[in-house]
């Protein structure tokens, strides 16, 4: 920036043969003040206060105008009382001989070169006079004995020396006085020729359409000049502007300030011109947009400045937005285009569409709104307000502005008068903050309307143009396409879904079904073929008389035939598991372990085994004798295979695991091997073929649990160990 300066100077050059009537005024004041301090400390009282009443005289003598009078008179006066005081004192040794030297240096200061030389000659030739009279014995003191000729030749050469440099000092001041009239003259008639080029400089300046300033660069740097054209620009006048060291910055936009004051500041410090964009409030209190570019420089007081321009590119800004604007709707439908050919699951899909569009728009409130046609009920599965907490509750179909949208089939745009407008479309209201802008627009699939896309401004009108109309409904109808296709995928996969689980489930019935015809052949064979032999055993002793061997060959007979009984009630219980023997309800689980422990109170009495039950069991829903049967059925178990523990026990409880109930029963019998733990819930397997039963029970909990959501596993340290069954139920009561 370029600072206009003006150069100031005085009306007439001072003359080197002018009376410096301040001067003299001044040095003989100063002269009186000495002297009387003098006095005080009682140095020569009655000299001093003496020369102190001649300076007093010659001060009053130089205010009426008698100058000669005045400098000549206290010269002489003061020489005369120096030289009386080194004579009746000291002589060259008394303290008096440093006045000569302050005499000479007033005399150059009020009586220029003439008055150095003459006083400097008279102090010359009193000293050599005073030297000789002494050394002569003429005049004599305490001293004389130690004072010669030489001392007072040193003195008198030394004051000589002031005389002549105070004398070339003074020659030169004239000269530069001279000197110094001379280029005041040139500045003057430079300041004339500056003066014209200013006056031109400032007649282009102010005719240009750029607002041009100069100012010091930073927040609190001030504004020197700045050209009448800021009024046009911003409505404030060039003093507003130059009264408050901050108005520019105070009305730059509060979010492009530090920013700028960074870019000025690396601009200064690299030596480079300053290039601004900023927003800057006008009078009536509306932002416009600024290019400010500036150049630094060092002006003649070594100040930094900046001189620039201002141009206002509002309109380009504008046309910039917009050009912004429509690169960011293309890329919003390309974004959502992509995420709905992306994305295969609906409630993803539709948070992310949502998500792209409120980052799109950089709107307060959103939601997205899908019809269920079996219900009749609007769900809203996505929802945004930054202003209120969120309301999902569905909305029976026929209430609000979506329905309204839905039904009309085509977009709802409310600028102005929000509350009467809506109203006419049975706007809901859900507090007292209503919107000022909104756009609806529904989700089409032909002609039949699955849902709706609305936004709302809370604080402003007329937040939405045309354009977002357009915009929202061309990302509605590519989103209706996706949900619908998505709803289509769902629907197949969910078919998939259930036929691969029902082939997966005849897959394991046939397979369990050859295991069953394979075992059931093998294990009903063997007490048919008992009793077909004994009753060729029976015949025959029936025949021989032999009753002994009779009644053994029938008891064998009726074992056979109760355990054949034994094992088809028992295949027919397996056959029925998927059956409810009771209705499914809540209860607590401890009362089904009771029932279940009471069922096998006699065995666990004979076999003398001790049932801990754990304490706070949770409540589970299902078919209770079911339930029932597979305690009955573990504990049942965990008797048979106790061995000879001399202190039987089995723990009934549960716990959590992944919030989710885990129950267990686990006994200090004699374990299992890990290799058995899947083959123990087969069909008819017994590890051990002594023990009583025909190995359906733990295949039958197994079907149980199974058919209750639940899974069934061992866990066991191995021979002697113990066993612990875990088993879950997925089936919960309804909330």
């Amino acid at each position: 920036m370029k600072k206009f300066i003006r150069l100031i100077v005085p009306s007439s050059a001072i003359s080197a043969n002018s009376d410096n009537r301040q001067i003299v005024i001044y040095v003989l004041a100063v002269a009186f003040v000495g002297t009387i301090i003098l006095a005080f400390l009682n140095i020569n009282p009655w000299q001093m206060v003496t020369l102190g009443a001649v300076f007093l005289a010659a001060l009053w003598l130089a205010l009426r105008g008698q100058m000669f009078l005045a400098r000549w008179g206290s010269l002489v006066a003061a020489l005369g009382i120096i030289s009386s005081l080194m004579i009746s004192n000291y002589g060259i040794r008394d303290t008096a001989v440093v006045g000569l030297a302050v005499v000479l240096i007033s005399a150059g200061l009020i009586a220029g070169r003439r008055g150095t030389l003459i006083v400097g000659g008279i102090i010359l030739l009193l000293i050599v006079t005073l030297g000789i009279l002494e050394t002569q014995g003429i005049i004599v003191n305490q001293f004389s004995q130690y004072n010669f000729i030489t001392d007072y030749l040193v003195v008198g050469l030394s004051m000589a020396l002031i005389s002549i440099l105070q004398w070339l000092l003074i020659d030169q001041l004239n000269e530069n006085i001279v000197r110094a009239g001379r280029e005041l003259a040139e500045r003057k008639l430079i300041e004339e020729k500056l003066r014209d080029a200013e006056n031109r400089y400032r007649n282009l300046v102010e005719r240009i359409p750029a607002v041009v300033y100069v100012a010091e660069p930073g927040e609190n740097g001030k504004w020197q000049y700045v050209s009448p054209q800021i009024t046009s620009l911003t409505g404030f006048t060039p003093q507003e502007w130059l009264t408050d060291k901050k108005f520019w910055f105070n009305q730059m936009h509060p979010d492009d300030r530090n920013k700028n004051m960074e870019r000025e500041a690396y601009a200064l410090k690299d030596g480079s011109m300053s290039q601004l964009e900023y927003r800057l409030k006008t009078k009536d209190g509306h932002y416009i947009w600024i290019y400010d570019e500036g150049l630094f420089f060092i002006d003649a007081e070594n100040q930094i400045l900046v001189q620039g321009f201002m141009l206002d590119i509002t309109a380009r800004k504008m046309a910039e937005e917009e050009l912004k604007k429509r690169i960011t709707d293309l890329d919003a439908v390309r974004g959502v285009s992509e995420t709905l050919i992306a994305k295969t699951d609906l409630k993803y899909l539709i948070e992310h569409t949502g998500e792209q569009i409120r980052t799109t728009f950089s709107v307060s409130s959103l939601f997205i709104a899908l019809l269920d046609t079996t219900s009749d009920m609007i769900y809203f599965p996505y929802y945004y307000d930054e202003t209120r907490p969120i309301d999902i509750t569905p909305l029976k179909f026929g209430k609000g502005i979506t329905s309204s949208v839905m039904k009309m089939k085509s977009p709802l745009l409310i600028n102005e008068n929000w509350v009467e407008v809506s109203a006419q479309y049975d706007a809901i209201y859900y507090d007292n903050n209503p919107a000022k802008s909104s756009l609806t627009v529904p989700l089409l699939i032909g002609e039949r309307a699955i849902g709706a896309i609305s936004m709302q401004d809370m604080e402003i009108e007329y937040a939405f143009t045309e354009n977002d109309v357009r915009l929202l409904s061309t990302i509605a109808a590519n989103l209706a396409v996706a949900i619908e296709n998505t709803r289509l995928q769902e629907s197949l996969k969910r078919e998939l879904t259930i036929q691969e689980k029902l082939i997966s489930q005849l897959e394991l019935k046939n397979a369990e079904l050859e295991r069953f015809t394979y075992t059931a052949s093998h294990d009903l064979k063997s007490p048919l073929i008992t009793i077909r032999g004994f009753l060729g055993y029976l015949e025959q002793d029936a025949r021989s008389g032999n009753f002994s061997r009779l009644r053994n060959d029938v008891k064998r007979i009726s074992e056979a035939t109760e355990n054949m009984h034994r094992l088809l009630n028992e295949l027919l219980e397996l056959s029925r598991v998927g059956h409810p023997m009771s209705q499914p309800k809540s209860m607590p689980f401890e009362e089904i372990v009771q029932a279940a422990l009471k069922r096998v109170e006699g065995q666990l009495q004979v076999q003398q085994v001790q049932v801990k039950v754990g304490s706070g069991l949770p409540e589970v829903f299902g078919d209770t004798e079911r339930l029932v049967e597979v305690i009955q059925n573990l504990v049942d178990n965990a008797c048979k295979f106790m061995g000879d523990q001399m202190s039987p026990m089995i723990e009934i409880g549960s716990q959590q695991h992944e919030n989710q109930n885990v129950f267990f029963v686990k006994d200090n019998g004699i374990g299992i091997h890990e290799k058995f733990h899947e083959k123990v819930f087969g069909l008819f397997d017994k590890l051990d073929p002594n023990t009583n039963g025909t190995g359906i029970g733990l295949a039958l909990v197994k079907r149980i649990i199974e058919v209750h959501g639940g899974r069934i596993w061992i866990e066991s340290r191995g021979i002697g160990e113990g066993t612990t069954f875990f088993f879950t139920l997925e089936n919960t009561p309804p909330q």
